[in-house]
């Protein structure tokens, strides 16, 4: 059940942009604020910009879908409190939300844009001109005091009233938005709540306003000329609320503590009273290390903090030595400006930003053999980078330099090098590897004539280093890490690319919803597919259905197939062979026992092979099909790996490639012999496809690696 209301007086062209709730949820437009249950977008109707907020996800309490009021729609009753209450506000537009079986599913709220406004929050962080002005201050403080006095007054509280929910126009006229936790309290509950709306305020006030300018707030705010004894019990309380915690400097430990979810901009507290301004955080390794590009006296940095309970010091000595090591030996690298401790624990190195610098293209003629060629500078000089590979190399106006000081260490022995050149290799694809091979060598040798490369030696290492990698970026895609996000609850498991994590989040909230309302591409008992657009994007969603009673028994202990699909896709993404890129997999689960399961991937446009070889029965396969055919094989051969079902139907011609679907039976061998015997039924299946006897059998057949 969808309920949604376009509220009187709004814009004509806004009410039809945002008719109804599906509408709402394809608008695009900028995005300006999200976390793991909204997503926030400015969008432009007829001249003026409204802002959609877009609730979804299960979020920290998944059991707010069945009890309690919805946050978005706490939201739009709150901001219209406000503006009955003589409140200034961002005007509502539009509200709803979508419910099945009581159950809610999504929600959204459209306010219209307050012209010429800034967050206090963000002058605050800027050190606007406008703090320092006595006038403004003044109108301001006063009017933040009777926001807070009227709220409270009603046994209402903000529950998040921080400077940058405050807004201020170009006139100094305050507005108070974004409050989908306020609410009711009574007494003795109503104290607490009061004193931490206060101390919200005044965690970021004592760090810009004088002590006699906050006595003001808090006097105006209690329309008092003197303190009395009550007063100054609260005022203690205010002050010591957020006691060792700081709005304004993160510190090692709330770095450590806030996960990958951490704000920018942010200001970071150095030791010796120092500051760190971090705009934009590039890693982050939760609790352990982080990077960003921020500012530091003036200068745009790289920083690289080091925030670990144990071992911080280790990791940021290692980085320095690193550095140090490089620059001794004559190797370009970003030059280092500071380092040191952050203030109370942790550790900094702070290096030059290099503006517009990118990491080397594998695919390209040039810049893999410049790295393979500074790599072996690397090599001759004694030192060698544990962690090699393309992006620890930026290029920069035609100037290579190597980043990332923490992996450089000494090297004494030709093994090591070999070793550590192999690893560079295994970072290719490994037809890229094969075919420039020689040329990288070739590059290697520039830097480093000195060590003789045993061919076979060489290869046995690269084999062994790919393997590694492959293992490794398998279990990453089933555990939480910087390229995969996981959760596991007891009704669902689910993982996918975090760089998609946000524009996936409706999907991944209800997705047979989305399945229903796509584009039925096969309706069977086994398997369900439909094409769905979410913001533009064309994605193919795959839900394995449970057929019966029996069916559920024999599955709920063993991994879904959509959980092999989607680590076979990653396998054949791993070594270049063409597959939908997966998204998302997500298991329904009862504890440990698993259910429907679905496999979320990108849409991959072309016909399967069956309909484009269907007119050529008679004449033969195009040179190109033949071609993809032949490579795609010797490429499955080359890794051992079987399909288990080849259809022709389970490949499509997308360009000059064949992508593999259905992946759920695909096998990597261990053993040449079990690989031989899955192939001959492998390749007697995919002939099958064609009749007996036909040109077109004949010639697959022909292209096809031997049994």
């Amino acid at each position: 059940m969808s309920d949604w209301h376009v509220l009187p007086g709004a814009d004509p062209m806004a009410a039809e942009r945002f008719a109804d709730l599906d509408a709402v949820f394809a608008l695009e437009g900028e995005i300006v604020a999200k976390d793991s249950t909204t997503r926030t977008v400015r969008v432009e109707v007829n001249g003026r910009n409204y802002y959609v907020k877009r609730y979804h996800g299960l979020g920290k309490k998944p059991l707010r879908r069945w009890f309690g009021t919805p946050r978005v729609q706490l939201e739009w009753e709150n901001l219209q409190r406000f503006a009955d209450w003589g409140i200034p506000t961002a005007r509502l537009v539009a509200h709803g939300l979508e419910s099945r079986g009581g159950r809610f599913v999504r929600g959204a709220l459209i306010t219209a844009e307050i012209p010429d406004t800034v967050d206090l929050g963000k002058l605050a962080r800027s050190h606007d001109l406008k703090l320092k002005s006595q006038s403004w201050r003044d109108g301001v403080s006063a009017q933040v005091a009777d926001i807070a006095r009227r709220l409270h007054a009603r046994r209402f509280v903000h529950g998040d009233l921080k400077w940058r929910n405050l807004l201020v126009d170009a006139a100094g006229k305050v507005f108070l938005i974004d409050c989908p936790s306020g609410g009711f309290w009574w007494p003795p509950f109503l104290e607490y709540r009061v004193v931490k709306d206060l101390a919200c305020l005044d965690k970021v006030a004592k760090r810009h306003l004088s002590r006699t300018r906050r006595l003001r707030f808090y006097l105006d705010y209690a329309q008092k000329t003197k303190l009395e004894e009550t007063d100054k019990r609260r005022i203690r309380k205010i002050v010591g609320f957020f006691a060792g915690r700081d709005e304004e400097q993160e510190t090692a430990a709330t770095l450590r503590t806030g996960g990958r979810r951490l704000l920018a901009p942010c200001a970071i507290a150095l030791d010796g009273g120092g500051e760190l301004v971090i705009e934009r955080w590039l890693r982050i390794l939760p609790g352990k290390r982080l990077t960003g590009i921020g500012k530091w006296n003036g200068q745009t940095v790289l920083a690289k903090l080091f925030v670990a309970k144990r071992g911080s010091e280790r990791h940021w000595q290692r980085e320095c030595r690193g550095i140090d090591n490089l620059k001794a030996h004559d190797l370009p690298t970003p030059k280092l400006l500071a380092s040191g401790k952050l203030e109370g624990a942790g550790h900094y190195v702070l290096s030059e930003y290099l503006a517009g610098a990118q990491c080397p293209d594998a695919t390209s003629a040039e810049a893999p053999g410049r790295v393979f060629e500074a790599v072996g500078r690397m090599h001759a000089r004694g030192i060698l980078q544990e962690d090699v590979h393309l992006g620890n190399f930026l290029l920069r106006n035609g100037d290579l330099y190597v980043v990332d000081g923490d992996a450089i260490r000494p090297t004494g022995s030709d093994r090591e090098r070999l070793d550590n050149l192999a690893l560079l290799f295994a970072q290719l694809p490994p037809a890229a590897c094969n075919g420039m091979q020689a040329g990288l060598l070739a590059a290697y040798r520039k830097g480093n004539p000195h060590l003789v490369v045993d061919a076979a030696q060489l290869g046995t290492a690269i084999v062994r280093a790919r393997e590694a990698r492959l293992a490794d970026y398998l279990d990453k895609c089933l555990r939480d890490c910087s390229l995969f996000k996981v959760a596991q609850r007891v009704d669902r498991f689910f993982s996918l690319v975090r760089a998609e994590a946000d524009f996936l989040a409706p999907l991944i909230a209800d997705p047979d919803a989305w399945l229903e309302q796509g584009i039925a591409l096969k309706r069977g008992r086994t398997a369900t597919l439909a094409l769905v657009e979410l913001n533009g994007r064309k994605l193919v969603i795959k839900r394995y259905n449970i057929k019966g009673a029996g069916h559920a028994l024999s599955r709920a202990w063993r991994p879904s197939r959509a959980w092999h699909s989607w680590i076979e896709a990653h396998r054949l993404g791993f070594l270049g062979i063409a597959t939908p890129r997966p998204l998302a997999l997500i298991e329904r689960r009862l504890g440990p026992l698993r259910g429907r399961a679905w496999l979320v991937t990108e849409y991959c446009e072309g016909p399967n092979l069956q309909t484009r070889l269907a007119e050529r029965a008679g004449n033969g396969a195009p040179a190109r099909v033949k071609e993809a055919v032949r490579t795609l094989f010797a490429r499955l051969a080359a890794e051992r790996i079987s399909h288990g079902d080849l259809k022709a139907t389970n490949f499509l011609c997308h360009g000059d490639d064949l992508a593999v679907l259905d992946l759920d039976a695909m096998r990597q061998h261990d053993s040449e012999t079990a690989w031989r015997k899955a192939w001959q039924k492998d390749r007697a299946r995919f002939l099958r496809n064609w009749p007996q006897g036909s040109v077109l059998r004949r010639e697959l057949d022909a292209a096809l690696p031997p049994t």
